[in-house]
């Protein structure tokens, strides 16, 4: 039978869907005519002669000659494609090999005509491509395979598996497609994106008559620049996934494409692929051009396409594609993620996903905020007073001072947080930022990407604590040849590089060598800063990023807590966040934490973390998730003890929470999965330093005394909680057996507040004597003879203010009259030892009287 069809190279076929019209499958051009057919390769039934007989009989099939081979006795009458004329009785389970067909029938493609089989049975079809090559196969007719029942296949399918080399990942969903009496034009199409084998499979699972399929598959070149042998250009495949891809704009010079799995065939049913688009720079933004859309019309919910301003699902949704509407999207980064969900399969199955292109713009010329470095707006000078070097009036926060067209000056008055970055300015040797602020501010500068390509030290960045016109030296030079970049290349952010001053200027100067032809080849630098109020904010931790310490004697007495997440230093952050700030109350000071609002968490439906505030504080109950994988916010003391815990499911209605402590007190702020783009929950607190006599480390040399435990305001709240760790020393140079009398109207648990006796210990708390509870109500304790020096200890958390009395006295006897040791008191316990080398009282008594009248 001749075919007399030609089949146009790449030609878009068009369907029609709801009144549009929309760009449908692509495939790989198979030529038929009457020299090449590929329906078994039959030319005519008779007149040809017979390639097993000698004698010359004609009475044999006449095949194709180009690539048509005879079936041999068993089907005289029949011809296949060379290659395949083993199959020619029945084409069912059978493995095609690449190789094996070029090389006997010159194709890279064909046809399989299934066997009419009776269910149950089933056949198995692999297909073994060529180094670089991946299969593709085009359905184009079923008969009697199964039916749709809404989500899936029953009875039977025609089922398509490509195979993953990695044994690391589970393989994708399988692609199924039946139908009772369907013909596809144009043809439901199914690629493998690996050049691993991939298999058919053909099952009936059910009672059928006659069931059979159409299909011609075709070994497509990868490489291919016509869109079928469609691969990513410019991603790298993420180990140990099944369909994710990362894009980094250091990579995508030449621009980026990705698209769904399988393109330009039909996708795999129940997957969830991401693409991770990174950059480099704050100044970068990233453009999206989804060239096609095609996804099954009215299931958005299942298959559609959603963008992200982030590293995760869970952060910022920016936009959702689904349907056939093409877009185009710009948004900045530094992190963008495109997720691709597919749902259930759904017929006709025509559907192939979608195909985009990136950009990555310079957004240096513009704008983002009001507190973003420009490095690139014209400056009017005439409003630039030079001897002062300041900005009068409002003007962008870069200003371009005089002396050099590479020169910026960033005033702290006018910009507390912001960026910079050289490769905005005109090419200059000499380039120079300073950074000033007010009296009280130091300066945290992060450079995120620097290069500097010249060799010898021909090009170097200086970085100086204060004026260069000082005469001081930098106290960091970093000489070229040297690269820092951002991420590495795994498109992770590395750690980040910075630098914090003495005082409140900086000055960052880069010397460059002779400038290159290439603008994008240019030594440059760029980073953050950040002015930092210490006499407002707290003192700076030059280890650490965003730590800092508030001193009662050195800090305002009131003051805010600051919101750390909007600091441009935390641009390159991706992960976890956490800020430390410590108060530290003076001997005779207790410090209050008020956090009197808190913003939304990450798990505020408390999947994860629920929130539970008792007597003890409010607590932090976690699953089985660690905490650090949680948002949080702690109240800690200083020997490591939870005072209060917020995240997941906090009420509202529990805030003001008060934290009143008189030893220091850590507010740590923790984000599990930070990113500029979708940044960490907002809180606001206040702070106050109080000078009292309360609390603290006291000693106290008179032999008798109290302690009494002073009645404190309370501001009314639910959750106001007492934190003490107060410590007296009763010190005597003397000999004594001292005597405590603890005295509470409380009835409050131990675990609520307790006060411990201990033997004094230069280096620890000492020996544990006797513990205290207000339960007690009243108890006396006599210490061992000669213990002269001894600690008492009051611990305590709770909502109600400790409610105690506390009283000493010693017991001495002088050394000419003293012939025993003092009694213990009644109720003190004493060991076997002590009590047999003491006497009782009314020896005691009897024999000083009798000392007495010997003096008389």
């Amino acid at each position: 039978m001749a075919i007399a069809l030609i089949v146009l190279i790449h030609v878009w076929f068009t369907i029609v869907l709801i009144g549009q019209v929309v760009p449908q499958v692509i495939w790989t051009p198979i030529y038929i005519d009457s020299n090449s057919q590929v329906d078994l390769w039959t030319k005519a039934s008779r007149g040809c002669m017979c390639p097993w007989d000698e004698a010359g009989q004609k009475d044999c099939a006449c095949c194709v000659q180009d690539g048509g081979c005879h079936c041999g006795q068993e089907a005289p009458n029949r011809c296949a494609q060379c290659g395949l004329e083993h199959f020619c009785s029945s084409m069912c389970n059978l493995t095609i090999d690449s190789n094996t067909l070029l090389a006997k029938s010159g194709k890279t493609f064909g046809q399989i005509k299934s066997p009419s089989i009776e269910g149950p049975s089933s056949c198995w079809y692999t297909f073994r491509p060529a180094l670089d090559q991946r299969v593709e196969l085009q359905i184009y007719r079923i008969v009697d395979v199964g039916r749709f029942n809404g989500t899936s296949c029953d009875g039977g399918f025609l089922e398509w598996q490509p195979n993953d080399s990695d044994p690391n990942i589970n393989p994708p969903p399988p692609l199924q497609i039946c139908g009772a009496n369907e013909r596809y034009s144009p043809p439901v199409v199914m690629y493998s994106d690996t050049n691993n084998t991939a298999n058919l499979f053909f099952q009936m699972n059910e009672k059928t008559l006659r069931s059979q399929f159409l299909a011609y598959f075709s070994f497509t070149p990868k490489k291919s620049l016509q869109g079928v042998g469609f691969q990513a250009k410019g991603g790298t495949r993420i180990p140990n996934t099944s369909c994710d891809w990362s894009y980094k704009e250091s990579s995508c010079a030449n621009g980026c494409t990705l698209a769904s799995p399988g393109y330009p065939g039909i996708y795999s049913p129940n997957r969830q692929c991401k693409y991770h688009i990174t950059t480099s720079s704050i100044y970068t933004r990233v453009k999206i051009i989804f060239t096609t859309v095609l996804l099954p019309h009215n299931h958005c919910l299942t298959d559609y396409i959603a963008v992200y301003q982030g590293s995760t699902v869970s952060d910022l949704l920016l936009t959702t594609i689904c349907g056939n509407r093409p877009q185009v999207i710009e948004y900045n980064g530094p992190n963008i993620l495109i997720e691709f969900s597919s749902g259930p399969q759904v017929p006709p199955y025509n559907y192939n996903g979608f195909v985009a292109n990136l950009e990555f713009i310079d957004a240096t010329l513009t704008t983002e905020s009001a507190i973003t470095t420009n490095l690139h707006n014209k400056i009017d000078y005439s409003n630039i007073d030079e001897t002062e070097n300041t900005v009068l009036g409002t003007y962008p926060t870069a200003v371009l001072v005089p002396k050099t067209t590479c020169d910026v000056f960033i005033s702290g008055n006018n910009s507390r947080s912001g960026h910079f970055d050289t490769r905005s300015k005109e090419y200059n040797p000499f380039c120079r930022i300073v950074f000033r602020g007010s009296p009280t501010d130091v300066i945290h500068l992060s450079m995120f990407n620097y290069r500097l390509k010249a060799p010898a030290c021909r090009s170097v960045i200086e970085i100086y604590d204060g004026n260069v016109e000082d005469g001081i030296k930098p106290f960091k030079k970093l000489c070229s040849p040297i690269t820092k970049m951002a991420r590495d290349s795994h498109g992770k952010f590395i750690e980040q590089q910075t630098f914090i001053s003495k005082g409140n200027t900086f000055t960052l100067i880069l010397r460059r060598n002779a400038p290159s032809t290439n603008l994008e080849d240019v030594d440059y630098v760029d980073g953050a800063y950040l002015f930092h109020d210490e006499q407002i904010g707290g003192t700076l931790q030059p280890d650490k990023m965003c730590d800092v310490h508030y001193y009662g004697m050195s800090s305002p007495s009131v003051g805010t807590i600051d919101n750390p997440v909007d600091q441009h230093l935390f641009w390159n952050v991706n992960g976890q966040l956490k800020c430390v700030q410590q108060f530290i109350p003076a001997a005779n000071q207790s410090i209050t934490i008020t956090i009197r609002t808190l913003g939304q968490m990450k798990g505020f439906d408390g999947t994860h973390c629920q929130t539970q505030c008792g007597d003890n504080g409010c607590q932090c109950v976690a699953d089985t998730t660690p905490l650090d994988q949680i948002d949080h916010l702690l109240l800690m003391s200083d020997d490591n003890i939870p005072l209060t815990c917020l995240c997941g499911n906090f009420q509202a209605e529990w805030l003001p929470v008060i934290v009143r402590s008189w030893s220091p007190l850590h507010v740590i702020y923790s984000v599990a999965q930070y990113t500029w783009s979708n940044k960490g929950y907002s809180f606001s607190a206040v702070y106050s330093f109080i000078t009292d006599g309360e609390c603290g480390h006291h000693t106290y040399t008179h032999l008798v005394g109290e302690i009494d435990s002073k009645n404190l305001t309370s501001n009314g709240h639910f959750n106001n909680f007492y934190h003490l760790n107060c410590v007296w020393i009763l010190d005597s140079t003397v000999q004594r057996q001292l005597i405590i009398e603890a005295t509470s109207i409380q009835n409050r648990p131990c675990t609520a507040w307790n006060i411990s006796i201990h033997e004094y210990s230069p280096d620890s708390d000492g020996e544990l004597l006797h513990t205290f509870c207000s339960r007690d109500k009243h108890k006396i304790y006599s210490l061992p003879w000669k213990t002269a020096t001894a600690v008492i200890r009051l611990k305590a958390l709770t909502r109600k203010q400790p409610q105690f009395l506390l009283k000493w006295r010693s017991q001495m006897v002088r050394s000419n009259t003293r012939l025993v040791n003092p009694t213990p008191a009644p109720n003190a316990v004493l060991s076997a030892t002590h009590t047999q080398r003491h006497m009782s009282s009314s020896a005691i008594i009897m024999i000083t009287l009798s000392i007495c009248l010997i003096r008389l």
